[in-house]
């Protein structure tokens, strides 16, 4: 069998070993006693590739299988430098990376940006260099709708002779340009959250039948799943593509569970009603400007949340893509401030439709700068944060059993029967925005603009009281030691946030 290798000699955890092949095949990687199935796929007409991510350091050996064929080989797996953490997984409610680093996601959306001309992808890059984000949302697919009407220059597959797409049939050009950009991005130490369905669509990639479908899904699987920076987003508001039923997003997600050697994180996006939970789901990526429904999706998934469309920073026709920057930015401290992660996007009107959400190209927006203050706050405490028990009068969305307290049991009782709507939106008006860890509390007071905040902590301790302007990006401290019952003075406007730091004794 012929076939050829690369990095041979040294790969570094995490990074992506590679061996061509003439003819298609699998291989089996050992270590020890680990063994992983890795499939091949095409590259072009006349060659395949096999990729493998390792994952722990040590002489890994290998059997590439082609056309009846076998061949041994083996590689020396060295530590991993830099940005390269390794994968990103679920723990708990939170995130950390395969290494232990924690990760705390700050994602922004550019769903159409590897299907614009080149300069327009380099200067996103450019832009997403110095920004804060460390996830991007962006699909594989092309995208059609307002904003969006240009023809791209290469699509993933290429055409039968009766004009339908070929997905055994995969354009090596729109491919490498795919996995050149998700490779300098895990080099920025940038997720790729990659949607693999959408519904808006002139050119037929939504109406594919569910054979061909999983054609392209066991594809996507083989030729990306040995980047460490891949998420697999099933869909872009799923409940819109009207050619899928629930139990194809079921196959699809199990296909993924069971395709990838990995398991790299999945989930997977509505419009109107959140997917129900299911075992293949790692996390819940969800839309909506109620954010604070964090809380209960929390409860319900038991899974970590993170609100990937909230709405857009801009000033288009459309409601959801004409916040001001200030909405923006509130709406990512409510969400933080109730359990959960945050995407950013902007809309700002150009006359040659070059939006970021759609396209890339340069951040134009305000908020940028105050979610970087945000990201470098939170990455700053030691612990993550989740959300605190509510008051005795208010039922706690994470917690099985309503509060004790005089009338809890029956206000309890009263609100399940309500419905959902009525019920979230009390608790979004009644429940605190608190969220906090044994050493931390940061309570979130949003659009209120009180001139003072009663606190009560423990009375043994020591504890430092910080007060946060969101929109001004400062932090002072209100209070450099204290205990007990206090009164923090605070400016009366919007967008202030608390911070209780414990510096001694018991916790909060």
């Amino acid at each position: 069998m012929d076939f050829t290798v690369k990095d041979v000699i040294h790969v570094e955890r995490y990074h992506v070993f590679e061996a061509h092949l003439l003819k298609e095949g699998k291989a089996l990687f050992y270590l020890g006693e680990k063994t992983y199935e890795v499939h091949s796929f095409q590259m072009n007409e006349s060659e395949y590739a096999i990729r493998f991510m390792p994952r722990e350091e040590g002489l890994w050996r290998y059997t590439v299988i082609s056309d009846n064929t076998e061949e041994n080989g083996k590689f020396n797996c060295v530590p991993n430098t830099g940005n390269n953490h390794g994968m990103v997984h679920a723990e708990g409610f939170h995130f950390r990376y395969d290494d232990g680093a924690r990760y705390l996601p700050f994602g922004t959306t550019c769903y159409a940006w590897i299907h614009q001309p080149e300069e327009i992808q380099e200067e996103t890059l450019r832009s997403l260099d110095s920004a804060p984000f460390n996830k991007i949302r962006m699909c594989v697919f092309p995208k059609h709708m307002p904003y969006n009407h240009n023809e791209p220059e290469y699509f993933p597959f290429g055409k039968k002779a009766d004009g339908t797409w070929d997905v055994r049939k995969p354009e090596p050009r729109f491919w490498q340009n795919l996995e050149k950009r998700i490779g300098k991005l895990g080099n920025m130490g940038i997720e790729v959250d990659l949607i693999l369905f959408h519904p808006y669509d002139r050119w037929g990639f939504s109406t594919l039948s569910m054979e061909e479908c999983l054609v392209y899904l066991n594809y996507c699987v083989a030729r990306l799943g040995g980047y460490r920076n891949i998420w697999w987003s099933l869909a872009n508001e799923y409940d819109l593509i009207t050619a899928r039923k629930t139990e194809d997003w079921e196959t699809f997600g199990r296909t993924l569970v069971e395709k990838d050697p990995y398991h790299h994180l999945i989930s997977i996006h509505h419009c109107f009603t959140p997917f129900p939970k299911a075992d293949w789901m790692t996390h819940c990526s969800m839309q909506t400007g109620l954010v604070r429904n964090a809380l209960l999706w929390r409860k319900e998934y038991q899974l970590p949340v993170i609100i990937d469309e909230c709405g857009y920073e801009g000033n288009i026709e459309f409601g959801w893509g004409n916040l001001s920057a200030f909405e923006l930015v509130h709406r990512c401290w409510s969400a933080v401030s109730s359990g959960a992660y945050v995407t950013h996007g902007e809309t700002f009107f150009r006359e040659d439709e070059v939006l970021w959400w759609a396209k890339g190209g340069v951040l134009r927006g305000e908020g940028v700068v105050r979610l970087r203050f945000l990201k470098d706050l939170l990455s700053g405490l030691p612990q993550e944060l989740d959300p605190l028990p509510s008051p005795k009068w208010l039922p706690n969305p994470n917690e099985s059993k309503p509060n004790e307290g005089e009338g809890a049991e029956g206000i309890v009782a009263a609100l399940l029967k309500m419905p959902e709507a009525e019920r979230n939106r009390l608790v979004l008006e009644l429940r605190p925005a608190l969220v906090g860890s044994p050493d931390y509390r940061l309570e979130y007071l949003g659009r209120t603009c009180p001139v003072f905040r009663d606190l009560e902590l423990p009375e043994t301790g020591s504890y430092q009281v910080d007060v946060i302007d969101i929109w001004d990006m400062t932090c002072k401290t209100a209070e450099p030691d204290t205990h007990g019952k206090i009164r923090i003075n605070l400016p009366g406007k919007e967008g202030i946030a608390v911070l209780v730091k414990r510096l001694s004794s018991q916790g909060l």
